[in-house]
């Protein structure tokens, strides 16, 4: 919903900006100053959109449902400060990003990065009735995309082939976690691959553990 509202507005302000062009000097002036509103409107629509998705995701029971939100916070409670994304994963990003569809998700929590440069992310799934294995196809050709394009940000390379698509007791869960390497990068790829992978097993091992309760 925040998407369309920022897209419709964006749409106003080149409409604005178009319409100016087509009259004279006054009026072009005019249309300039409805523009440069409009523009404004808009970054402070995108920013307000951006502050209200952090604190969703700080406060985690706005955005997740209470299983899910406990299951995030059993990661989070293992990792510590190395537990990196920091953006809810809405349903029409779940589906355009990851490829998993609404009518195969009864419950979910996803976050990723705010910042493009930075890949850490988790999506935990809960399918629908006879869609497991739809979701983790979906996650497994998301990690799949990932891992062929990582050379879009080599110092991320360890971190995406660490990543892993697993099936834990029911749920579906995407794993691309490591916080900090920056350690590990100055010994060697393989020691990022390490740290990661080392990451990702304690994620998991927590939600199976909260899972358990």
């Amino acid at each position: 919903m925040k998407n369309r509202i920022i897209a419709a507005l964006i749409g106003v302000m080149v409409l604005a900006t178009a319409c100016g062009g087509a009259k004279d000097n006054t009026e072009s002036s005019s249309a300039s100053e409805s523009s440069s509103v409009v523009e404004s409107t808009v970054e402070s629509t995108v920013e307000s959109t951006t502050e209200s998705s952090v604190a969703d995701s700080e406060s985690g029971q706005e955005v997740w449902s209470e299983e899910m939100n406990a299951l995030k916070e059993a990661v989070v409670a293992e990792l510590g400060e190395n537990y990196w994304p920091n953006m809810p994963l809405d349903k029409e990003m779940l589906e355009s990003v990851c490829g998993v569809t609404e009518d195969m998700v009864a419950d979910y929590m996803g976050e990723m990065p705010m910042i493009s440069v930075n890949v850490d992310t988790m999506i935990i799934v809960k399918p629908v009735q006879g869609k497991e294995d739809e979701v983790f196809q979906a996650l497994t050709a998301y990690r799949d995309n990932l891992v062929n394009n990582s050379m879009q940000y080599p110092m991320n390379i360890g971190k995406i082939q660490a990543s892993v698509v697993e099936n834990v007791d029911g749920y579906v869960c995407f794993l691309l976690l490591g916080g900090n390497t920056m350690a590990e990068q100055e010994q060697g790829d393989a020691a990022v691959l390490a740290k990661c992978q080392a990451d990702n097993e304690k994620a998991l091992s927590a939600i199976k553990a909260a899972l358990a309760k």
